[in-house]
């Protein structure tokens, strides 16, 4: 007794009996598929490593951010400002350098009688790291005043 069709058809790959035909991928469709896709996963991993590096390169940033903000906290607390230049270290990573000086503002109104003109300083703190083969570094400038009683 010959099969059911269906089990028959079901068992060469879905062509029917005597169509001569395979169904299925040849092996042209197979290789371009492939390669397709390690184009994609190429891509993918370019975009994961470059997304990677930007990452670590915006924690270098933000932690030479919070040693700058951390540092020019503490300019002038304690002691006069004055026209100078400092440099240090914040860890085996992260060095630094500080420049002071005076700041003028210049202003074309008169100022009224009796009230002094502030003091400003400018003070610009360059954070430099090693980032592989080179060197980044971060500048914050900014104006202090000096207060009334140092």
């Amino acid at each position: 007794m010959p099969p059911h069709p269906a089990i028959a058809t079901q068992f060469h790959g879905g062509a029917a009996r005597g169509s001569g035909r395979q169904s299925g991928f040849t092996l042209i469709e197979i290789v371009v598929a492939f390669s397709i896709l390690a184009v994609g996963l190429g891509i993918a991993m370019q975009i994961a490593t470059g997304a990677m590096r930007q990452s670590r390169s915006a924690s270098d940033y933000t932690e030479a951010a919070l040693y700058a903000q951390s540092l020019l906290d503490n300019v002038g607390v304690g002691e006069r400002l004055e026209e100078s230049e400092d440099s240090g270290e914040f860890d085996e990573r992260f060095s630094w350098s500080l420049r002071s000086e005076p700041y003028e503002i210049q202003t074309d109104s008169p100022l009224e009688p009796g009230i002094a003109p502030v003091e400003l300083y400018r003070l610009e703190l360059v954070v430099r790291w090693q980032r592989g083969r080179g060197e980044q570094e971060a500048r914050f400038v900014t104006l202090r005043a000096l207060t009334p009683d140092l």
